[in-house]
């Protein structure tokens, strides 16, 4: 992959200068803090500004990090990246605050994750409960809006991959999903969560405010796809 993706190492970075080193069916950069939709994390949008004005729709990863914009830049063009700020925070506090509930909702009500979806205004998570009732969200949502409020530091650290595929509760996801390198990122917040991410998060739980989870479907025997937003 050709693609220095620096929204890795930093995820408040708004503009950056970039160069295009080809054109697919959309354009591939020397670097870019545009987020390719991944994990359940949907891609950045905003415009490159080169020899003309760029509108970047969608980002995606394959083989290489695609920059699907209208109309496309050319080849070996200086450009600057703007992402469209408000729309990543956004996704952002949902992403670090759907890490608190997954983790809380494993740890201490014995939740398994079967997927999630991040969108700017809410997220949902689908579980599997053994035992479900109907307090379950009042008190998951007490729980993690009691973690919120500490105000927990959220930090990016790289770990070998059998010692966080070792730790017990780090791994939230089937473990063929997750990249295949010795050493992954890893995202963790606070003494409540750890665990392999490649997304992009807040740097402090204060940021994200309280979460409210206002409906539940039922998705058959035991499993509940769960939906929430997130309030300052």
């Amino acid at each position: 992959m050709r693609t220095l993706q620096l929204y890795l190492e930093d995820s408040y970075l708004k503009e950056l200068d970039a160069e295009v080193v080809d054109v697919r069916e959309g354009a591939i950069l020397d670097r870019t803090i545009f987020y390719a939709a991944s994990g359940g994390q949907p891609s950045d949008s905003g415009t490159m500004i080169g020899a003309g004005t760029y509108e970047v729709k969608e980002v995606t990863k394959r083989e290489e990090i695609i920059h699907l914009t209208e109309p496309l830049p050319s080849v070996g063009e200086k450009v600057l990246l703007q992402i469209d700020w408000e729309r990543r925070y956004k996704l952002m506090r949902q992403h670090t605050s759907i890490h608190v509930v997954s983790s809380i909702a494993m740890k201490e009500f014995g939740a398994m994750i079967t997927g999630n979806q991040i969108y700017p205004d809410y997220s949902r998570i689908d579980f599997n409960f053994r035992d479900w009732n109907n307090n379950i969200s009042h008190s998951l949502q007490a729980r993690v809006n009691e973690e919120l409020r500490k105000n927990q530091e959220v930090s990016v650290i790289k770990m070998k991959r059998e010692e966080i595929l070792g730790m017990q509760g780090a791994l939230k996801v089937d473990p063929r999903l997750l990249p295949t390198s010795d050493m992954l990122r890893v995202v963790k917040i606070g003494d409540v969560d750890m665990q392999p991410d490649g997304g992009t998060h807040v740097k402090n739980t204060s940021e994200i405010g309280e979460i409210e989870i206002y409906k539940i479907e039922n998705k058959g025997k035991n499993n509940k796809r769960m939906y929430f937003s997130v309030h300052r």
